[in-house]
């Protein structure tokens, strides 16, 4: 079996205990996913089952929608309700219309602090590792993109949130960046990823669904061209199919339209029935207008 499934992955799971069980459904070796989700947050999950692991850093990248609660005046060692407290303080002076304009200054671009507790890796350890074992954990910065960054509810001290943002943003930064902006500290309280690019919550399958039905894994799987919808598709010549299939690489001669415009750095090279060959990128080379990335 072949294909992405997008999961709602319940609370109380790893990312790889999901792995683990969709491997035993299909009783396939090569189960992965794309991008991992806090074992305590729900939603959004995406499997990849066969050939279709090969296409993962395609979907990782990928902007994501959350919904978080977010609680004022309470501080955690793991910037969530599930750390231990090291810190409290009051949320009297917090008034909802501060905490709307402090929202309103998170869309665009920012420097975030990675949690202590993330998979970042220092030397080849995550930093998560690092921290359960007692010993110090490095600062890690990255840039990262808010596209929309929206309060939906406030009731004292909980805020809840929607945003949109740029993979590798970490919700539990923003809960703590936004209680040091009020003053008063905050930690994440409840956390679900509503959407990763076009995979939506509205075409998610529950996990207990689909370990209690394995039947339906047939009408729920999708194709690794459907997984792959974000990417522009550009078909091959026919008889340049098996020729990049092998390891060559794609010049003018093999396209029907060799002037080829399309948004992003990658694209999907398909047959003439739109299966996909390969996934292509960009190229600064002189003479060759696309690489080959990845093989299918």
């Amino acid at each position: 079996m072949n294909g992405v499934l997008n999961i709602d992955k319940p609370g109380g799971m790893t990312s790889h205990d999901v792995v683990e069980q969709v491997r035993g459904l299909v009783r396939s070796a090569k189960v992965g996913h794309a991008g991992t989700l806090d074992p305590n947050a729900t939603g959004v999950l995406i499997v990849l089952v066969g050939k279709a692991t090969k296409v993962s850093r395609f979907l990782m990248g990928l902007d994501k929608e959350y919904v978080f609660t977010i609680q004022l005046g309470v501080e955690t060692d793991t910037l969530d309700r599930w750390g231990e407290v090291v810190s409290t303080s009051s949320t009297d002076g917090v008034r909802s219309r501060e905490i709307m304009e402090v929202a309103s200054r998170f869309r665009g671009r920012y420097q975030q602090i990675a949690p202590s507790v993330s998979a970042l890796k220092h030397r080849g350890v995550p930093l998560y590792k690092l921290a359960r074992r007692g010993e110090p954990t490095p600062v890690k910065t990255r840039v990262v993109m808010i596209r929309d960054f929206e309060v939906l509810d406030i009731n004292h001290p909980h805020v809840t949130i929607r945003v949109v943002c740029s993979s590798g943003t970490y919700v539990r930064s923003l809960a703590r960046d936004m209680g040091k902006r009020l003053g008063c500290g905050a930690s994440v309280f409840s956390l679900r990823r509503t959407r990763i690019g076009s995979f939506g919550l509205d075409e998610a399958v529950a996990l207990a669904d689909l370990t209690a039905k394995p039947s339906c894994l047939e009408s729920v799987i999708l194709t690794v061209e459907e997984g792959l919808r974000h990417l522009p598709q550009i078909p091959l010549k026919a008889e340049s199919v098996e020729r990049i299939r092998t390891g060559g690489q794609p010049t003018a001669g093999d396209f029907h339209e060799p002037d080829l415009d399309f948004d992003g750095d990658f694209v999907a090279l398909t047959d003439e029935n739109g299966t996909i060959v390969g996934i292509a990128k960009r190229s600064g080379r002189q003479g060759s207008m696309l690489k080959t990335e990845r093989i299918l």
